[in-house]
């Protein structure tokens, strides 16, 4: 009796799982939430705010168009390519658990956006 309860609790938890687990659209508004979150946590001002769903949804195609999605039934992984830094998260349940997180400062800072490349301004 025991043994058949753990095996009716296991199988009703792995179909769970393989319900609620989280497609590519799924992702997509995850990106988009978290693009629109950290942007209003990084910068205060009316401007940015009103601009942070606009680029959460740039942001969310862009990634989403890039990402591979790993499908193993019951969860999914996914990864996206930024330069040297890459973003993976592990979809469960119909949520997402940040594993990689790319350094969006490094990325940034490498001298500017032409490729690592120094461009000299002239003074006036």
């Amino acid at each position: 009796m025991k043994s058949l309860t753990i095996v009716v609790v296991l199988a009703a938890l792995v179909g769970l799982m393989a319900y609620t687990n989280p497609s590519r659209d799924d992702f997509s508004n995850y990106i988009r939430q978290y693009v629109m979150k950290e942007s209003q946590k990084r910068t205060q001002g009316t401007q940015v705010q009103l601009f942070a769903p606009i680029l959460g949804s740039l942001a969310g195609s862009v990634v989403s168009s890039g990402t591979v999605r790993a499908d193993y039934i019951l969860f999914s992984t996914y990864e996206f390519q930024l330069g040297q830094e890459r973003l993976r998260v592990l979809g469960l349940f119909k949520n997402f658990i940040l594993l990689e997180k790319p350094d969006l400062k490094e990325f940034q800072s490498k001298d500017n956006a032409f490729g690592g490349m120094k461009v000299d301004h002239p003074r006036q």
